[in-house]
């Protein structure tokens, strides 16, 4: 057994790094320092592969911002037309509403004019004064 234990710390002196201590003052020893380095190496792998996601997240972003903007430039430009059809559309909805006002005038003038007619055929017809004649042109 002392021979082993001889044996083993005879492999822990060589694996043991010179100069290099921990906390407690104790040599540290070459594969505590291997085993902290693959850990950090597989930190920094992980680090990497989270930024790359995050860098693709990024262009992926991107690329949406870019259709987004130009549906957007196109909505406007859309826009930009409704408004000037409307426009048009409402001028000419100003002049047919500025005509059936003309309109509507000159027939309530014209249904007074009648009425006129009528009332006036009425009186002359109760006097019997009126009479129609119908003549046939041949």
């Amino acid at each position: 057994m002392d021979q082993q234990k001889h044996r083993t710390a005879g492999v822990q002196e060589k694996l043991e790094i010179v100069g290099v201590e921990d906390e407690a003052g104790n040599p540290i020893s070459a594969l505590t320092i291997l085993s902290l380095l693959e850990r950090v190496a597989g930190i920094i792998d992980n680090v990497q592969t989270c930024q790359q996601r995050m860098e693709d997240r990024q262009l992926e972003l991107e690329n949406n911002i870019k259709t987004i903007q130009g549906d957007v430039l196109k909505l406007a430009k859309d826009h930009g037309a409704t408004s000037g059809t409307v426009d048009k559309l409402l001028q000419k909805t100003r002049k047919v509403s500025a005509n059936v006002k003309e309109v509507r005038t000159r027939v309530e003038k014209q249904n007074v004019r009648v009425k006129k007619v009528e009332s006036t055929q009425d009186e002359l017809l109760t006097r019997n004064k009126f009479r129609v004649v119908i003549y046939q042109v041949i």
